[in-house]
């Protein structure tokens, strides 16, 4: 019976050996080596081998470091960048080996520009050696967004005293070069890392005069993000702005760390510095700051009545977030705002956090006869959880910014053509030369003749627009340009030959309804998906123009689809504008997504 056994298992073991020898084409570190092919990758490349030559290399683990750390040197790129790869996923790396990586990154900065990937091996190794390396060669970096933030954050604390020791400089400093540090702190902080002894360490370099002054403006921002305790050192950073205003800008990033009340008074004040997105980001930091900015809430609901319709949602927003519920009654009238669908959405969100219950049925109004589905639905959500006194469940609910509903083709609404006598496009993608213009980053003689680039931009044929669309509007001629993020606008150009820059959006098209056109306008660009229909209306001198809906997202394409309605898809679904209705969604186009609030 044994012997059977033994039998039985010799013929497993070998087709197994044999399946070995095919998972695993070398056997010592050299032999795998020697496998890598010498071919150009491009600098993004992790390099390039056989998969099982690879996992090998990695199943050596620290065994295969010194020879991979020869390959750093090695002119061929890909052999170069796979061995970096390999190296940053070694697993049993010891202190003793620092010296060995730190050769490793200085021939990657060496031979392709960038310390690669092993920063990562460096932040799992630990130790002074590490962090004191890795901080210097986030100065010499200048910049976040890299491995070596990552390592420092990894390593945590301990590497915080080495942040401080590069900090202290005294003379020849370049601030610039710490660009890197703000990432690093905001990690640690994210991790809920913190170093109360290094916090007041911090903040005693900030208040010591042999330091740059410079330098001292960055401890300032930064101490509230490794600060364990927060009322002693809040209470020095705001002594500090106080007998010296012009510190207020960095005390301001520590203090908002610190959820600090005087944060929310600071901020108020910049709030009328500024107008547009600068609003925007002031008042999202309030909401930030939660309760403890609710003193601050009357300035704040002063900003609903904004001429900027952004302005007026974040401000809604803020207001909920602070828990101002004296602002309740007046959130409450913007459910009833026809033109911003945004605006009632921060309402419905500002309310709910406010637990404000007489609003409910205006809520529920909202959820069964708005237009626009992902409001009906999020209204929907809202009145549901406040009825049961459950709390939203997220704080910020952006999700309309990356809400997608399929668009609607010339098969299911048929394109009514535009007279060429009311309506030219630029076909041929040369642009429509009859209407060219000086760009208007010229106009202003004084500002192009300061600035070099300007200057150099102004006297090219480059500064010659030559807009993509024109529409007959009345007597004169309106027309359209769209550069995405660079901008666009749209001009008039009158019959006795003048024109002038009447809005300043990216025009997608514009629709002539004889004295009065509508302009579909607006950008998805990164985290940005905005879009607004304006109406210009002709009047004694020039127009009067007006943005009067916005549409749920960026203007992708439009047309008419009679002579009173324009369909227009955007990047988050189309609707259709009538003149004498407003906005609907049309029906068979739009996918549905659910919301929550």
């Amino acid at each position: 019976m044994k012997r059977a056994l033994f039998v039985i298992l010799l013929g497993l073991a070998a087709p197994m050996s044999h399946a070995l020898d095919q998972v695993s084409p070398c056997t010592t570190v050299e032999a795998c080596i020697a496998l890598i092919p010498e071919k150009d990758v491009p600098s993004y490349s992790n390099g390039e081998a056989d998969e099982a030559v690879k996992a090998q290399l990695r199943a050596f683990g620290r065994d295969a470091l010194e020879p991979l750390a020869k390959l750093s040197a090695h002119p061929n790129s890909n052999k170069r960048q796979l061995a970096d790869t390999l190296i940053a996923d070694i697993k049993d790396i010891r202190q003793s080996d620092f010296e060995l990586v730190r050769q490793v990154i200085q021939n990657n900065v060496k031979l392709d520009g960038s310390g690669g990937w092993a920063y990562r091996l460096l932040g799992r190794m630990g130790g002074d050696q590490a962090a004191e390396f890795l901080v210097s060669e986030l100065v010499r970096e200048g910049k976040g967004g890299n491995q070596i933030v990552f390592a420092l954050a990894k390593i945590g604390a301990p590497a915080i005293p080495h942040l401080l020791n590069a900090m202290a400089c005294k003379n020849n400093c370049t601030p610039e070069s710490y660009a890197g540090f703000q990432e690093v702190f905001d990690d640690l902080h994210q991790l809920e890392i913190s170093d109360q002894p290094s916090a007041l360490a911090l903040l005693a370099l900030a208040k010591n005069n042999d330091i740059d002054p410079d330098m001292r403006k960055l401890a300032l921002g930064w101490v509230g993000y490794i600060t364990a305790e927060s009322a002693p050192l809040e209470a020095e950073l705001i002594r500090m702005v106080k007998a010296n205003p012009e510190l207020s800008e960095h005390v301001l990033t520590s203090l908002k760390v610190l959820k600090s009340p005087y944060a929310a008074d600071l901020l108020v004040a910049k709030l009328a510095q500024g107008e547009g997105l600068y609003r925007e980001w002031i008042l999202r930091d309030i909401g930030h700051l939660g309760h403890t900015a609710k003193h601050v809430g009357a300035e704040v609901e002063h900003y609903l009545n904004a001429e900027d319709w952004n302005t007026r949602a974040a401000a809604a927003r803020a207001l909920g977030f602070i828990g101002y519920e004296k602002a309740a009654p007046r959130l409450q009238t913007m459910l009833l705002n026809e033109q911003d669908w945004l605006q009632v959405h921060a309402a419905l969100q500002a309310l709910h956090w406010l637990q404000y219950r007489p609003a409910l049925d205006d809520i529920e109004h909202v959820a069964t006869s708005h237009w626009y589905a992902l409001v009906r639905d999020f209204a929907a959500v809202t009145a549901q959880r406040l009825r049961a006194d459950q709390s939203p469940l997220e704080k910020d609910a952006q999700h309309y910014y990356s809400h997608r509903a399929r668009n609607c083709s010339a098969d299911q609404f048929a394109i009514m053509a535009e007279p060429e006598q009311i309506k030219i496009y630029d076909r041929e993608f040369n642009g429509l030369n009859q209407f060219s213009y000086k760009h208007p980053w010229c106009a202003d003689k004084e500002a192009a003749e300061a600035d070099e680039y300007l200057t150099e931009f102004c006297a090219s044929p480059e500064s010659m627009v030559q807009p993509n669309v024109a529409a007959k509007v009345g007597d004169s001629w309106l027309t359209g340009t769209n550069n995405g993020e660079w901008g666009g606008e749209m001009m008039a150009f009158y019959k006795d030959g003048a024109h002038e820059l009447i809005l300043h959006e990216n025009i997608e098209d514009i629709y002539s309804y004889g004295s009065t056109a509508y302009a579909t306008t607006g950008l998805a660009h990164l985290g940005m998906n905005n879009g607004i229909l304006y109406r210009a209306t002709e009047i004694a001198k020039g127009f009067a123009v007006e943005p009067i809906y916005r549409l749920p997202g960026a203007p992708m394409t439009s047309w008419k689809i009679n002579p009173q309605e324009i369909l227009i898809n955007t990047y988050s679904g189309p609707v259709i504008f009538n003149p004498a209705t407003g906005l609907r969604t049309p029906d068979g186009c739009e996918v549905r997504t659910n919301v929550e609030s």
